[in-house]
């Protein structure tokens, strides 16, 4: 059924609408996605929406990261390590500092070491906790490891600070 109806013209040529319901056009225009198998494990009661966003960001691959930003013309390599190729699994995983962070904090807080890979660290998220607090604290953690490496990285490129890893894991 459209939302556009039969209207009906009078004489000076006014329509009228019999039924018009903004929710039904609205309906109409939007494009419905099916939802994604990680938005529960990003958007979450317990979680922080900044670090939300940031990892929401990562996970669609829109961050600016050093990968993305040689398309527009700009090297960057990675800040952390040197590593020339810097592309989000690279920041997030395989740079020695973040996996020290992630390797620390991992073994600390969910008592196991993790495995450097962006989709295996999602499917993690999802299904690693053998309860409900276990799993809003692995949660907790992802957010936190991602958005505090991105903030990390983004200082050392705009401030010229810089944290070492038991700085950033304390």
């Amino acid at each position: 059924e459209s939302c556009i109806r039969q209207s009906k013209l009078s004489q000076s040529r006014v329509v009228r609408w019999d039924n018009f319901s903004a929710l039904q056009t609205w309906e109409q225009i939007i494009c419905k996605k099916s939802e994604v198998v990680w938005s529960r494990s990003l958007w979450f009661t317990q979680g922080i929406p900044r670090c939300a966003f940031i990892v929401w960001l990562a996970v669609q691959n829109r961050l600016s990261t050093g990968d993305r930003m040689r398309t527009w013309g700009i090297q960057q390599a990675c800040v952390l390590c040197g590593e020339r190729d810097e592309t989000r699994d690279h920041l997030f995983f395989a740079c020695p500092y973040s996996y020290t962070v992630w390797d620390r904090l991992a073994c600390r807080l969910v008592g196991r070491r993790i495995n450097p890979d962006w989709q295996d660290m999602l499917q993690f998220i999802q299904t690693g906790a053998a309860n409900q607090l276990d799993q809003v604290i692995i949660r907790l953690v992802f957010q936190l490891v991602v958005y505090h490496v991105w903030r990390e990285r983004n200082k050392r490129i705009h401030q010229q600070g810089q944290l070492g890893t038991e700085q950033m894991i304390t």
